[in-house]
């Protein structure tokens, strides 16, 4: 209860929290599909990343970075939180590593959209699969481990699908000729 200016208390009109509160309960929230909660959470205090499981709470598509560049105009991942936000509106992390070490963004969406996702120049991540997430607060590069993007903002508030369909679509569409096949 807030107290209002004559002293008496009023109920509270609306909760805010901080950047580092929501990232905190996202935290909690991904480790919901952790094998070992104890384990990934200590493997984020101590490498920054840790293995999710995570076809019970959310699924996640690896879209090559030379397909969000060519969507967004920007080269850098560094330089494409602007344009994916805008774009998605939902958690995305950068893995260096992925597509033979050319990279990719991987997206966060909701589980029923494994059911269905056939989207080309895309990468479905297996379902009970294990993936390599980068702990909450791991916001910028290091080395070659992933990092976030754009950060999951709070528990469950996953990228729509049809976001991330439009986009690798429109990325498709200018890195591939018209009527070419992506190698």
């Amino acid at each position: 209860m807030d107290v209002d200016t004559e002293g008496q208390e009023a109920p509270l009109t609306g909760a805010l929290t901080t950047r580092s509160e929501r990232r905190l309960a996202s935290g909690h929230w991904l480790l919901a599909a952790a094998p070992s909660v104890s384990a990934a959470n200590a493997a984020w205090k101590e490498t920054g990343e840790t293995w999710l499981q995570p076809s019970p709470l959310f699924t996640a598509v690896l879209v090559p970075a030379s397909i969000v560049h060519a969507a967004t105009g920007v080269d850098s991942p560094e330089e494409c939180a602007p344009a994916l936000q805008e774009a998605l509106d939902g958690p995305v992390f950068y893995d260096p590593g992925a597509f033979r070490a050319d990279g990719a963004y991987v997206v966060l969406l909701p589980a029923s959209a494994a059911t269905i996702w056939n989207v080309p120049s895309t990468t479905l991540h297996a379902p009970r699969a294990l993936l390599l997430v980068p702990a909450p607060d791991r916001c910028e590069p290091v080395g070659d481990r992933p990092w976030w993007v754009l950060p999951l903002e709070g528990p469950g508030e996953l990228c729509p699908p049809a976001l991330l369909a439009s986009l690798a679509c429109l990325g498709r569409r200018r890195f591939v000729p018209s009527g070419g096949e992506l190698e």
